[in-house]
């Protein structure tokens, strides 16, 4: 006699796939909220404009001191607006010595970025030609081991700066991901210009008034860059805006997948409902009148209709869910979708744009950028691709398997607030903003729900215990 399989390896690779699906749903959510912290007070309501810093790029391209100011006090006097230029070197306190991110910043630097002062204060205009910095805890530690510093003096290119105030760490998955192993100190942009004499503003950050995507903030910016005799060509513009937005958009994608697979199982219910209803009434029609059977299946048929509009209104619900308008970039847009000529462009601009970039250095912020657009990417990538296959694979094999679906059932629902508990514990441990959304939720737990039901072959069998057809086969 053949031994019975286990059904543990069917099991494991049915958690793995609810494991994926839940996990990519709480993370998901909570990327697009970190975005929006490291932004500071303007959070993702800004554009910047940073110098294509590489070999093929004039020098005077880069911004100057004057020209900032020409641009605060005239061209973008409604905006707020920061700058900052970036250098290296080594920080000193006695007999400590230590290497150093040296950021030069403007006193509005603070209003685009999550600085997490921990003590004293940020740079102010008041202390423009003054040599005060503001240190972050790693430098602290590693200077001083310890964190109460405000008031004491570092050496930075030979000269002495006053600490003024200190910046926590980020300490969450991001912070961690773009550490670069050494302290960040600030000071303020014309002392930096001072002592490094080869040195260059490279950015600037925009306060933005507008929240759409119709390429309004990107041409305030460049008017702007133009009235101070730059060509917008030599800068990497970002609107945030729109970077928020194409990050949100890939949660929406995701859902529209999972809501997607439960319309379908539902679609797939209601067709047999009403092909039951349909049948049963052909059967009745037989030997009866319209009348009789109405006056003698009243009930039935009136519960029968009722369901098929329940099915018909969770249908609805779910795409009022997941449904929404896909953004793709205007310059991405053909006129016509033959049009090889802007398809050939289309490549061309990307292939030059990636050599103009050879040698550019992102600032902090756009590289906190690019790390939650990769994890999103991959949260989207592996969630479609590896998720929703892992489930469907270890569904398949428990079926094989003849398992009960009330036991299986159980195991999907208790695995699945197990990982979404779990989850939540993890985000609150590597210090991302746990946002859970309902809608999201709710969307992933039905279409694994339904899908379970399906595919163990038990809506066949609630159609057939329907009373109508007791004594009839369910048409397939």
């Amino acid at each position: 006699m053949k031994p019975a399989q286990s059904a543990y390896p069917a099991y494991l690779i049915l958690a793995l796939g609810i494991l994926v699906l839940t996990w990519s749903t709480v993370l998901g959510s909570s990327l697009p909220a970190k975005l929006a912290d490291l932004g500071g007070l303007h959070k993702t309501n800004k554009i910047t404009a940073t110098w294509l810093s590489n070999s093929h790029q004039p020098e005077a391209a880069s911004f100057s001191l004057e020209k900032m100011r020409q641009l605060a006090q005239y061209d973008l006097r409604d905006n707020d607006l920061a700058y900052a230029m970036e250098a290296s070197t080594s920080a000193v306190y006695q007999k400590n010595q230590s290497q150093a991110q040296v950021l030069g910043v403007n006193d509005r630097y603070d209003q685009f970025h999550q600085i997490n002062l921990r003590s004293g204060c940020f740079l102010t205009s008041g202390q423009e030609n003054q040599q005060v910095a503001v240190i972050d805890e790693d430098l602290a530690r590693a200077l001083f081991q310890n964190c109460n510093v405000v008031g004491l003096e570092i050496e930075l290119y030979g000269r002495k700066f006053k600490i003024v105030g200190v910046a926590g760490n980020d300490c969450s998955l991001i912070g961690t991901l773009t550490d670069k192993g050494y302290g960040t100190v600030y000071i303020p942009v014309k002392k930096l210009l001072e002592l490094e004499a080869d040195s260059r503003i490279t950015s600037l950050e925009l306060e933005t008034k507008d929240a759409g995507t119709t390429g309004r903030n990107a041409a305030v910016l460049e008017t702007a860059l133009a009235s101070i005799g730059q060509d917008p060509a030599n800068y990497k513009i970002i609107d945030y805006n729109v970077a928020g937005l194409l990050m949100e958009q890939e949660n929406l994608l995701r859902n529209f997948v999972a809501g997607a697979v439960a319309i379908v199982i539902i679609f797939g219910l209601l067709r047999r409902k009403i092909r039951v209803i349909y049948h049963c009434c052909r059967l009745r029609l037989r030997d009866k009148y319209w009348s009789e059977m109405i006056k003698g299946d009243a009930a039935r048929l009136v519960l029968g209709m009722a369901e098929v509009l329940a099915l018909v209104a969770v249908m609805l619900l779910l795409w009022k869910l997941i449904r929404f308008t896909l953004y793709i970039p205007p310059e991405n847009i053909p006129d016509e979708l033959i049009d090889v000529s802007f398809w050939a462009d289309l490549i061309k601009n990307g292939i030059q744009a990636g050599l103009q970039s050879a040698g550019y250095v992102a600032p902090p912020g756009e590289v906190q950028l690019n790390v939650l657009n990769t994890i999103q990417n991959w949260n989207l990538f592996l969630n479609i691709f590896l998720g929703w296959p892992l489930f469907l694979l270890g569904l398949y094999q428990i079926k094989l398997l003849g398992k009960k679906l009330l036991k299986v059932e159980v195991f999907c629902v208790v695995f699945m607030l197990a990982v979404l508990s779990l989850g939540t514990i993890l985000l609150w441990i590597i210090k991302m903003p746990p946002v859970i959304e309902t809608g999201e939720v709710l969307l992933v737990f039905s279409s694994i729900f339904l899908t379970v039901v399906t595919k163990k072959g038990q809506g066949t069998h609630l159609l057939k215990s329907w009373y109508f057809c007791m004594d009839r086969n369910v048409p397939n």
